[in-house]
């Protein structure tokens, strides 16, 4: 029968290990923050009365529209002047933080996944070299194949369909491989008893 213990234990280890990883990439290697790169909120600024009176009427022209648009397109967002009325006169720049920032997260989003997978596997290689002091063999393990899950969901979006595909066959060869690597005992004891060699 299955300790209860060691189950509790097991999961607390993998529970405990997924938060020092995360915790340990934050410290050493944070993810970028969106007012490292954006200074001002996008709904600080806008084609509307900055502050003018209540009574005062403001045209928001074609031009303008079609700045703004194109602004949009390039996944940027425009910074408008303002008249004295507080009316929009015309478009500053195009701010391209918001693009910057995705660029940054991709770029760390993908640093985060080469960390998680050495680390899952050297995880997966200690526990299952560790394998007979239990749970610990069991829930390293465990928390191995969860970095590399997370590694990859982290990076998921920057991932061809191709990538993920192969990504996911890999992952699911090395652990078909780990477990026929740890029953081999077990198969070879199931032949023996049954009068057959493997």
């Amino acid at each position: 029968m299955v300790n209860a213990k060691n189950i509790i234990l097991g999961i607390g280890i993998v529970v405990i290990y997924a938060l020092v990883l995360w915790q340990g990439i934050e410290a050493f290697y944070p993810s970028p923050q969106h007012d490292d790169f954006c200074k001002s909120s996008i709904f600080d600024s806008g084609p509307f009365v900055k502050s003018a009176d209540r009574g005062t009427s403001c045209n928001f022209t074609k031009d303008l529209q079609e700045q703004q648009d194109q602004c949009y397109t390039q996944k940027g967002f425009p910074v408008y002047e303002y008249d004295n009325n507080g009316c929009t006169v015309k478009i500053k720049e195009c701010n391209m933080c918001n693009e910057e920032l995705n660029e940054a997260q991709d770029k760390h989003s993908k640093a985060v996944f080469v960390i998680a997978i050495i680390a899952g596997i050297i995880t997966l290689i200690v526990g299952y070299s560790i394998l007979s002091v239990e749970p610990v063999g069991s829930a390293l393990m465990g928390s191995g194949i969860w970095a590399i899950f997370w590694g990859a969901a982290i990076n998921w979006r920057s991932f061809s369909s191709v990538l993920r595909f192969l990504l996911l066959l890999i992952a699911l060869v090395v652990i078909i491989w780990f477990a026929l690597r740890l029953n081999r005992s077990e198969k070879k004891n199931i032949w023996q008893k049954i009068g057959l060699k493997k």
